[in-house]
């Protein structure tokens, strides 16, 4: 692929985002990302992640996600296959929660653009049982490009700008209690990363989230963690 169409592709998911209604409030996403590798070819991989709707403020989500990773012999392809726990609240103060169960399965892949950019690919399938709905499938495609600062490549004690694009589309539009769009949500993210070692990358940026009615900001800070 490209860099200059990996580029476009970002620059007209912020264009989409500005068309939706906006929401003047940001909210704070907390990440916890790891993966525990046990050879070369099977690891552990998942997240543990906090949301709230305002920064510091009303409880949105917490997510915790665990995954059987393979990845064959002399390749940079990724196999995953998980479950995830998640529970919610509306917007406001309204205390009414919600569980969800979700199984997921994703291909992870690098593209070769330059030695100078790092580029990777993830396509997520997910098999949602949320609390009172219907069964629900969702597809998801994310592209995910890191540009080194003062290293030519990330390497230990990096800095470097963090870019990332997801956008999800829902297999059914009946929800049991009323209807959904195809298109369910696009992610669109610019920050700044740095790694520090092997075992810990540190990242900060400001997300935009687009449904079909609204745009939303957030700020998502992650912690990526090589047990």
């Amino acid at each position: 692929m490209k860099l200059s169409y990996v580029i476009l592709f970002f620059i007209l998911s912020c264009f989409y985002c500005q068309s939706q209604i906006g929401v003047s409030e940001t909210g704070l996403w907390s990440q916890y990302i790891y993966k525990k590798a046990f050879n070369e070819k099977w690891a552990i991989a998942g997240d543990f992640q906090y949301r709230t709707y305002e920064v510091g403020n009303d409880f949105q989500q917490f997510i915790a996600r665990a995954a059987i990773s393979y990845q064959p012999e002399n390749t940079a392809i990724d196999f995953q296959a998980g479950y995830g726990y998640f529970t919610g609240q509306p917007f406001g103060i309204s205390d009414t929660s919600t569980t969800e169960h979700r199984l997921h399965q994703d291909l992870w892949f690098s593209s070769k653009v330059s030695n100078r950019f790092e580029l990777k690919h993830r396509l997520r399938i997910e098999e949602r049982f949320i609390e009172n709905q219907d069964f629900r499938s969702r597809l998801r495609y994310t592209l995910f490009l890191n540009v080194p600062l003062n290293n030519k490549t990330i390497v230990d004690n990096t800095f470097y700008v963090a870019l990332w694009n997801e956008i999800f589309i829902n297999g059914q539009t009946d929800t049991g209690t009323g209807t959904v769009e195809y298109f369910d949500r696009n992610w669109a993210f610019a920050g700044l990363g740095y790694k520090l070692n092997s075992a810990l990358k540190f990242q900060a940026g400001y997300m935009r989230e687009v449904t079909p009615g609204i745009s939303k900001g957030q700020v998502v800070l992650t912690v990526f963690h090589s047990l």
